[in-house]
């Protein structure tokens, strides 16, 4: 039997040829109840995902953003299909699968792609952060490692909120704000960027961050809920080096409270 990050591996490479044999301006597009869109290659890209989790690891329960929950476990994959449909409908190339493997609550393992690059990010429990190309071995690719930033006045922090935020208002006051974009988590865990917020409620969904969380844990940093908890699902958050964890969290906190 593989290994639960070689699986996940391949079916990264898998879903990223699958994606990328849709022709964009021929992909069929609907709207969802929260009006945001759904294309055939989300659909079908969850399709093979969770086809090939079904018949590979049958036992495990599947959580999929256009799905919802399939089965219970103490072992849960979490998946977005298409992570960023807007932006690949625009031809940006920050879209993206996420995979990522909760065993007893815990998130052990995550990749984050790019297939349109022919580029992953991946992470396991232990294992390491790394980023490689597509279809190459587990023990290739290079090691990803966050910031050493300790003052957050020296800091490059992403926040996703809108511009008139209080958070975002007192986080430039004392570090240099920068545009979030996709690429935020990847962005961390290599060490490009100090921080990325996430200060509202329901911002981000469980597949939006599973990922993440081991990504970043993997290069020497942290994920909290702003609480100061894990909850990877909670919708907020921070992601950091950990030398800013504690003062982010704090700032978030007393602004959120006034």
């Amino acid at each position: 039997m593989k290994s639960d990050i070689q699986l996940a591996l391949d079916l990264a490479d898998h879903v990223a040829a699958v994606a990328r044999s849709y022709k964009l301006d021929s992909v069929q597009v609907e709207q969802k109840e929260d009006g945001s869109p759904v294309t055939v290659v989300d659909l079908r890209v969850e399709k093979e995902l969770v086809d090939i989790l079904s018949s590979e690891r049958p036992k495990d329960a599947v959580i999929s953003e256009e799905m919802g929950k399939k089965g219970e476990s103490n072992r849960c994959w979490i998946l977005d299909p298409i992570d960023g449909t807007e932006i690949y409908l625009q031809g940006d190339k920050s879209w993206g699968t996420h995979i990522a493997l909760a065993i007893d609550g815990e998130i052990v393992l995550g990749i984050i792609t790019r297939p349109a690059l022919k580029r992953r990010w991946w992470a396991a429990k232990g294992l390491g952060a790394h980023s490689s190309d597509e279809n190459s071995s587990i023990s290739s690719g290079d090691v990803l490692k966050v910031s050493e930033t300790s003052e957050l006045s020296e800091s490059r922090i992403s926040v996703w909120s809108g511009i008139a935020s209080p958070v975002v208002k007192k986080l430039e006051t004392i570090a240099q704000i920068v545009p979030p974009t996709y690429d935020d988590y990847i962005d961390v865990a290599a060490g490009r960027i100090d921080g990325v917020v996430f200060p509202d409620p329901s911002v981000a969904s469980p597949w939006d961050h599973a990922p993440a969380v081991c990504l970043v844990a993997e290069a020497e940093g942290c994920f909290q809920d702003l609480s100061g908890g894990a909850r990877f699902d909670a919708g907020y958050g921070v992601f950091s080096n950990r030398h800013l964890q504690p003062t982010l969290i704090q700032t978030i906190q007393g602004e959120r409270t006034r």
